[in-house]
């Protein structure tokens, strides 16, 4: 009887608070995932402005050291008398290798200066002559002989022989500066696939004289760097493919890699990239956590190479501010025990006596005419006294009058 009376109340306010914690938990969730939205295109734009900003400041630093008095001697013409016994031939191979030593100093000076100043090594920094040869480089100076033209293969290298100081993304895989060729005749610049590169013309005596290359890889330290000042997790997509990213595990890595390759998402990587606008954002799972993500293209990168960024925000962050609403679900349902185990408590305080009165009735039914009832409950007491009238009066016993 106790659990009959209780727990009909107790289900139906269990019903009503678990229908509104998630009714409220449904809206919290809808509208924390369209402040998420809303944050993420924001910060595209936010991105995309410091994305231009960065490389404005990498193409200034290089254009001011491309007019620093180290770079710009290193094109002076190298005098050198013959001495006795010497050929021309002779003179002329002293004068190339010591034209040779200053381009390779200038570079050194420049990686180093750079190195102290930023606090990060260039991967790249390099010289080229008026034709776009190189002549000099920070990695294995003598790596790269002369008959080499990088302007063939290198956009910003194009520009600055112009006279223009320029800067893009560059994909080195498909440039025969690639280290992964196998051909020996190649120059293998560096070993990275996609490089971020800023070139300056050296100007010497009102003309041209050759080109200031530097060059960083976007490598996953970069990415990392991205996400802590977006906010979000990134990462550099090439061609379709993962090339850096900020996200902590392999296992992760591989999991957006899989994500990448479903149609809808393929189709807004190459939308993005062929078009230059952003994508909208769509969901991704990445190892079974729900994302939010979207597609931005890199303005600075040749179409060909299709360089994307694609920004993704964890759904679950959006919980974070409402961590309170699960533990008001807690407390409710201990509030609901609470309830549940004190009425069992109260009902039994008061039926009780009941029970006893109806035990001492079925008693007195069945002739036990001298039964009398006990019961010390302040509630029901007077009942019992009063069926104890009753008996008295029906077997002419009189009872006390006290109560």
């Amino acid at each position: 009887m106790r659990v009959k009376i209780i727990l009909p109340n107790f289900i139906a306010v269990l019903i009503l608070g678990l229908g509104g914690f998630f009714y409220v938990q449904r809206d919290l969730r809808q509208k924390g995932i369209e402040r998420l939205t809303k944050q993420m295109e924001t910060t595209r734009a936010l991105y995309e402005r410091s994305e231009g900003l960065h490389g404005f400041e990498l193409l200034n630093d290089v254009r001011t050291h491309a007019m620093t008095k180290g770079v710009v001697e290193a094109f002076a013409p190298v005098e050198l008398k013959a001495e006795e016994g010497q050929t021309q031939a002779q003179v002329d191979k002293k004068i190339r290798a010591e034209w040779f030593k200053k381009c390779v100093r200038a570079v050194e000076v420049y990686t180093e200066i750079w190195a102290e100043k930023t606090g990060k090594r260039p991967e790249l920094v390099f010289l080229t002559d008026r034709n776009g040869v190189i002549i000099a480089r920070n990695i294995t100076p003598n790596a790269c002989p002369a008959g080499y033209n990088v302007s063939k293969v290198m956009p910003v290298m194009a520009r600055a022989l112009d006279g223009q100081a320029s800067y893009g993304i560059w994909s080195i895989d498909d440039s025969p500066f690639s280290s992964k060729k196998t051909n020996p005749d190649f120059c293998a610049l560096m070993n990275t696939g996609l490089v971020e590169l800023a070139a300056a013309p050296v100007w010497y005596q009102d003309d041209i004289a050759g080109v200031l290359v530097i060059g960083f890889e976007i490598s996953n330290g970069t990415a990392q760097k991205k996400a802590e000042m977006l906010g979000l997790d990134v990462a550099v997509l090439t061609g379709g493919d993962v090339y850096s990213s900020s996200l902590k595990t392999d296992t992760a890595r591989q999991s957006l890699e899989k994500q990448l390759d479903r149609p809808e998402i393929a189709k807004r990587i190459d939308a993005a990239a062929t078009s230059g606008k952003p994508s909208d954002v769509f969901e991704i799972l990445v190892e079974d956590v729900p994302y939010l993500a979207l597609i931005t293209p890199v303005m600075s990168a040749e179409k060909k190479d299709r360089v994307v960024t694609i920004m993704m925000g964890s759904v679950d962050s959006v919980f974070a501010d409402f961590k309170s609403i699960s533990a008001i679900l807690v407390l409710m349902i201990a509030m609901l025990l609470v309830v549940f185990i004190g009425g069992l408590i109260l009902t039994h305080h008061f039926i009780r006596p009941i029970v006893t009165i109806e035990e001492g009735l079925l008693k007195v039914i069945n002739g036990e005419y001298q039964y009398r009832f006990e019961v010390e409950s302040s509630e029901v007491g007077g009942l019992g006294y009063r069926i104890n009238q009753l008996i008295g009066v029906l077997t002419g016993e009189e009872e006390d009058s006290e109560e």
